[in-house]
């Protein structure tokens, strides 16, 4: 659940920065959901291959899991803000 608002929040922020900067938004925001959960699925795989331990041994894994999608979905939003201007008017 928290997970879900967490992106709905970087997307809300995405959105307004794109509009701003006359970019599309859906890239952004679709980049943002497959690093968010590419790299919690590949923290808690890593996890799982290094520690070799039970599945049900290792849920605490999901806590720096969700903090290091969170800052990849930081990240995201801090590339997007160095994207120029897209200054293009459309013509009628």
């Amino acid at each position: 659940m928290l997970e879900i608002l967490a992106i709905s929040f970087f997307a809300k922020k995405i959105r307004k920065i794109s509009y701003k900067k006359n970019i599309k938004a859906s890239k952004w925001i679709w980049r943002l959901i497959l690093t968010w959960f590419g790299v919690e699925l590949l923290v808690v795989i890593g996890y799982l291959i290094l520690s070799g331990d039970d599945f049900e041994n290792s849920i605490a894994i999901f806590i720096p899991a969700i903090v290091l999608a969170a800052a990849s979905a930081f990240y995201t939003v801090k590339k997007l803000e160095k994207q120029p201007d897209n200054l293009q008017l459309e013509e009628d």
